[in-house]
């Protein structure tokens, strides 16, 4: 059993604070023990951050992985409203520090765990791999890969949650940001339906299950719950369904009770342990 990597409160009284900015949202954090010489036994962690997380939230995790892979270095993404509707061909200037990094790692021999978070981090993740296609010509290159509280197609309802909570705190928001996001949704798909275009959350649920673009050889993990507000148990346990058809090892860890990107919460043991079980077991050979 892995032991557990949850940081204690003290730990994140700056969240991030040792993270250096390298590009849009792009953030790179290296450990005193990393072995640059050596990159085969220095796992590079790439985290795609849910929509609007707080940094606070973020370091929970980023903090649990430097416990737990001690060498390692890890690339934050972080996301925001914006970022989900920009056009594909904006994405792969906006990736390329970041695709430098991860290039000259796996060139050296090593090897990448990747953890994307709820569809904000879904998108972010897709895109990346798709710049990365359009720039090297190959697949991502991955040891595992974990889908965390993910994905939905983006049922109004749900799709109005995700928005809200990551609104501003500040009395305007609260009294009127609701309805605001659903007159943004509205709009949305008017937009949608005037010009004959398929909701973004529907592509991008299919689009993370393309093999051209993405590794079926790599394992994944998906971490999802019945209590999640805002991506329906059904809908990730659909997803796994659909990657295991095409040919992905599928490792499913459900929850009960744990809320949107929360899961940690209700059984740390059982969300770590999942994670570096698959970690060690790798990538499977064609």
């Amino acid at each position: 059993m892995a032991s557990s990597g949850t940081p204690p409160s003290e730990a994140i009284a700056k969240p991030l604070s040792d993270f250096q900015k390298i590009g849009h949202e792009t953030y790179i954090w290296t450990s005193p023990s990393y072995l640059s010489k050596n990159a085969s036994h220095t796992p590079l962690i790439m985290i795609f951050a849910w929509n609007a997380a707080a940094a606070k939230h973020i370091a929970k995790y980023t903090i649990s992985y430097r416990n737990l892979l001690p060498t390692s270095r890890i690339l934050l993404i972080r996301c925001f409203i914006r970022d989900m509707f920009r056009r594909t061909s904006e994405y792969g200037p906006l990736s390329r520090p970041a695709m430098d990094l991860v290039n000259e790692h796996v060139a050296t021999g090593g090897e990448m765990l990747v953890h994307s978070f709820s569809n904000g981090g879904g998108n972010q993740v897709n895109e990346f791999a798709k710049a990365w296609k359009a720039r090297y010509g190959t697949k991502m290159p991955m040891r595992i890969q974990i889908l965390d509280s993910a994905p939905t197609k983006g049922p109004w309802m749900k799709s109005h949650a995700a928005i809200a909570a990551s609104l501003p705190k500040s009395w305007f928001w609260r009294w009127f940001g609701g309805a605001l996001v659903h007159l943004l949704l509205a709009c949305t798909f008017v937009i949608w339906v005037a010009v004959r275009k398929e909701n973004k959350m529907v592509i991008l649920c299919r689009e993370l299950n393309d093999a051209t673009v993405f590794d079926n050889a790599v394992p994944r993990v998906y971490l999802y719950s019945r209590a999640d507000q805002m991506v329906g148990f059904e809908e990730a346990d659909e997803h796994a369904d659909i990657a295991a058809s095409k040919g992905w090892h599928v490792t499913r860890v459900q929850f009960e009770n744990s809320a949107h990107c929360g899961h940690v919460r209700e059984d740390e043991a059982k969300y770590w342990d999942a994670i570096m079980k698959a970690w060690k077991t790798g990538h499977r050979e064609a």
